[in-house]
């Protein structure tokens, strides 16, 4: 697992409009790459630097399991491995409105998402053995931006701090 400056991320992906994707302007408090070998580090890095964002108690629990859903994402959809592994960058910066959030964005290299705009919108049945991960992150974070492209996709979830 490495952890690398921001601007020396290839999946760094930005939507134009809103400018969610891109890096903060200042260095994210966490930025590393990940595979499934390290999925338990990459979760105890993420509670660690949320708490220290400020995020408490259920918050913070949601931003682990947002984290956590985004990156085996990857990992199962996005291909993310050893030989292309993911990455997870997460900051805070103050919105629009003045309050402060903490945004954790997660990439893959995969061949993309094929209809990015409906991702996680509705529930799989009960029965589904597979298919929750964006649905699960669409109702914990304040606001979830997904940007896909045939060269990788990037997650971007919003939570705001109370």
């Amino acid at each position: 697992m490495s952890v690398d400056r921001p601007g020396s991320d290839p999946m760094t992906k930005t939507d134009p409009g809103t400018g969610t994707g891109s890096d903060p302007a200042g260095e994210p408090m966490l930025n590393q790459t990940f595979t499934a070998d390290n999925l338990f580090a990459l979760r105890n890095a993420v509670a660690a630097h949320g708490a220290e964002a400020g995020l408490t108690d259920q918050r913070l629990s949601d931003l682990v399991l947002l984290a956590h859903e985004l990156a085996s994402n990857a990992i199962r959809h996005g291909g993310a491995d050893a030989r292309s592994p993911g990455r997870l960058r997460l900051w805070r910066q103050v919105e629009a409105d003045g309050r402060t959030a903490v945004i954790c964005a997660v990439s893959d290299s995969g061949s993309g998402l094929s209809d990015p705009d409906q991702a996680g919108q509705q529930a799989v049945p009960i029965n589904s053995t597979n298919g929750r991960g964006l649905w699960i992150a669409r109702q914990v974070a304040d606001r979830l931006d997904v940007a896909s492209t045939a060269a990788g996709t990037t997650i971007t979830a919003t939570l705001r701090l109370p």
